[in-house]
């Protein structure tokens, strides 16, 4: 019942102006920065990792405004998947399919990092759709809302698979075939060891992922870190760089420490739209103290 009642719900969020979804996105994110509820305080403990020079007064105010930004962006998601609009039209591509196709074009398929900033479902807007894709996802805690999320990237032709041993084989096959994959490489492994290194980020050791690192050493693939910045407008722009050899490190550390100072370089960008309500700072060793109270 709950879930057909959520469906029924992100149905009608769906059907609504996008300057109706801003406006609600705007007031929830706020109502949450008053609440101070779970969201709010990951977002203050995150900044303070994050920016230890700012004054309280300055980092609430950072606060509220990324709870709105990300709030906004969650109201928009069920029109993303669920409507059948040209969403390309909303989003300045800004030379980013070009730039894909110039890097397909040297052989070795090319990686799309895309970190939880802007609203990382509008990337599939900005892309070149012509090229195979094949995208890792986390399946979602909610089992309802799996199919609805991949129904939304299916219209982008977008070949999802999940983070399972025959997803990985995917991607890899995909390279193989010099096609381009795309990872959101912010989130947290669920295991330390295989799947993660300890690496800086923000000057705090996290747990980091060693699957982007991996992918782009055994296939000589290039990176290039992308997202879609939301503008004043409500519109997006495409922002896009590449990284650097070093994400391609055949030392693990090495790669994830890269791979954490190019999402740093994303968020500087804009720190208000980085999904900061994430517990990416969860204790990756023993004598770290727990931010999250």
């Amino acid at each position: 019942m709950k879930g057909r009642l959520a469906r029924g719900g992100l149905r009608l969020l769906s059907l609504l102006p996008w300057a109706l979804l801003h406006r609600l996105g705007h007031l929830a994110g706020a109502l949450l920065f008053r609440l101070d509820g779970r969201e709010a305080r990951n977002v203050r403990a995150n900044l303070a990792i994050a920016y230890p020079g700012l004054r309280e007064d300055e980092r609430d105010a950072l606060a509220r405004r990324a709870l709105i930004q990300s709030a906004i962006t969650f109201c928009e998601m069920p029109r993303i998947w669920l409507s059948h609009e040209d969403l390309a039209a909303r989003v300045d591509r800004n030379g980013l399919p070009e730039t894909m196709r110039a890097l397909v074009a040297e052989g070795k398929g090319l990686i799309l990092a895309m970190p939880h900033h802007g609203n990382w479902e509008m990337v599939s807007s900005g892309i070149d759709q012509s090229l195979p894709i094949t995208g890792l996802y986390r399946p979602p805690r909610q089992a309802w809302l799996e199919p609805l999320m991949n129904q939304g990237r299916s219209v982008a032709r977008i070949r999802m698979v999940p983070t399972t041993p025959a997803g990985i084989k995917a991607l890899h096959q995909a390279l193989k075939a010099r096609e381009v994959v795309a990872i959101l490489p912010d989130q947290v492994p669920k295991a330390a060891g295989a799947a993660a290194a300890v690496a800086p980020f923000f000057g705090r050791e996290c747990a980091t992922m060693v699957l982007l690192g991996r992918l782009a050493a055994r296939h000589g693939s290039p990176v290039l870190f992308v997202w879609a910045h939301r503008l004043e407008n409500g519109r997006y722009r495409m922002e896009y760089f590449r990284a650097d050899e070093e994400i391609a490190s055949a030392d693990p550390v090495a790669a994830a420490t890269a791979l954490n100072r190019h999402i740093e370089r994303c968020i500087a960008a804009d720190p208000t739209q980085y999904q900061w309500a994430y517990r990416r700072f969860v204790p990756a060793l023993p004598e770290l103290d727990n931010p999250y109270r």
